[in-house]
């Protein structure tokens, strides 16, 4: 592609943005917003827009959670395009988290990096496109197709399982479901994640499932171990040793399913995320007669949940013990189908900033589960791109940073793909 004056032009504009997406996302990614409760950021995103002159509405799921939805309306004739990123930021603090928790929920700058686990998953994609729509509709430059941005909630939302149930639980990808539901959509949606800058064309599902692993309940004064972990009464023993099996089968289930294709490396991952006993009144004061293991087992696109369910029975059955195991949370991954036309824009678009074409996802982006799932699950067809993480000193995740260059590098790639997408009036 040669020099194009109007892209230019946009190129210019959107440097001179740099400190307004710096502020942008500093006042976004430090006003608070757990899964469900995406109210004040859904609204600072509508007005900020409409001091653009682009306006929208919110989309409320419950009193407290909500969908931001603003567009551009095309002239006709291109294609359409949604630009999906999401407001909620995971589960809500605890009153007794400690002031480091604290630090890295908020959002700051240090020199040429912005920290903050909500913005950069996911609030710097989002105001990524805030910025370049403002800078499409100051430049004059008018798109022949649809352009909608769509903020939304419960991404990261939690799945219903025991206690935890409704609307407020929904599990992953809630909001965008929502918003497809309500007839928001386009020819193509272009899913704004972290992505090294590499085009994702795929991403996991995951199957979550809960081993229960039976016992007796048994008055400690009278509790026999027995001569071995089978006549043990104690739920929790025998669950010890499920839990070791399982993270042996995890570890060959991960080299077995991974699949390599044009878009990168598939690495599905399981872990053990929760183990419990019975609550209620008693407590810790009478022993469990069961030991739920709660787990979340990613799994590739076209992998049955049935199938991943019968393995898991399996391994814990064959150590000889009275188990049940229960899916209650299933989402499907996705290959995207017929998306050459977004990513022929966002491929012109990033060789014309970087002069060279995107690179492969790294593994760990394209094995997880994002929003583009929900997308090319109703026929939209969806990838996914945006900067890279960068290592940072204050969690334990070690990625909850950003470079400032690359998240402006960003907007550029995002107005010029909705350019090349949805075609110049």
């Amino acid at each position: 592609m040669g020099n194009n004056r109007t892209y230019d032009n946009l190129i210019a504009s959107i440097d001179a943005d740099r400190q307004d997406l710096v502020d942008l996302c500093l006042d976004l990614g430090n006003t608070p917003s757990p899964y469900g409760k995406e109210i004040k950021v859904g609204q600072k995103v509508l007005a900020w827009l409409a001091a653009c002159g682009i306006h929208g509405e919110l989309q409320h799921i419950t009193e407290m959670s909500v969908n931001a939805v603003a567009t551009l309306k095309g002239s006709g004739g291109g294609a359409s395009l949604i630009w999906n990123a999401h407001m909620d930021v995971g589960p809500e603090l605890s009153a007794e988290a400690s002031e480091a928790e604290k630090k890295i929920e908020s959002a700051w700058t240090e020199g040429e990096l912005i920290f903050g686990k909500g913005v950069i998953n996911d609030k710097a994609q989002l105001c990524a496109f805030m910025v370049a729509a403002r800078a499409l509709r100051r430049g004059g430059i008018k798109l022949k197709g649809d352009l909608t941005i769509t903020g939304v909630a419960s991404e990261t939302g939690g799945p219903s399982v025991d206690e935890f149930q409704g609307i407020d639980n929904p599990g992953e990808g809630f909001g965008s479901k929502w918003v497809v539901d309500r007839g928001v959509t386009a020819d193509y949606a272009l899913v704004g994640e972290t992505s090294g800058f590499g085009i994702i064309r795929a991403e996991c599902g995951a199957v979550w499932l809960k081993v229960r692993v039976k016992g007796r309940e048994v008055y400690t004064p009278r509790y026999e171990r027995g001569a071995s972990i089978h006549e043990n009464p104690n739920a929790f023993a025998k669950g010890a040793h499920a839990i070791l099996a399982l993270e042996e089968w995890a570890a060959q289930y991960q080299k077995r399913e991974t699949l390599r294709f044009e878009g990168g490396v598939i690495e599905p991952k399981a872990q053990i995320m929760n183990v419990r006993g019975k609550g209620g009144t008693s407590g810790a004061s009478q022993a469990s007669p069961y030991c739920d293991i709660y787990m979340d087992i990613r799994i590739v696109p076209g992998k049955k949940p049935e199938a991943v369910k019968k393995e898991v029975e399996a391994v814990v059955r064959g150590l000889g013990f009275d188990c049940e195991v229960a899916p209650f949370q299933y989402s499907r991954g996705y290959v995207a189908q017929n998306a050459d036309g977004l990513i022929q824009g966002i491929e012109a678009a990033h060789r014309y900033i970087f002069g060279s074409a995107p690179p492969l996802p790294p593994s760990a982006e394209v094995s997880m589960w994002r929003d583009v799932n929900v997308f090319n699950e109703v026929g939209i067809p969806s990838v996914c791109y945006g900067p890279p993480r960068q290592k940072d000193p204050y969690s334990g995740a070690g990625n909850r940073a950003m470079k400032i260059g690359d998240l402006l590098t960003a907007v550029k790639v995002y107005a010029l793909t909705a350019l090349e997408v949805c075609g110049v009036e």
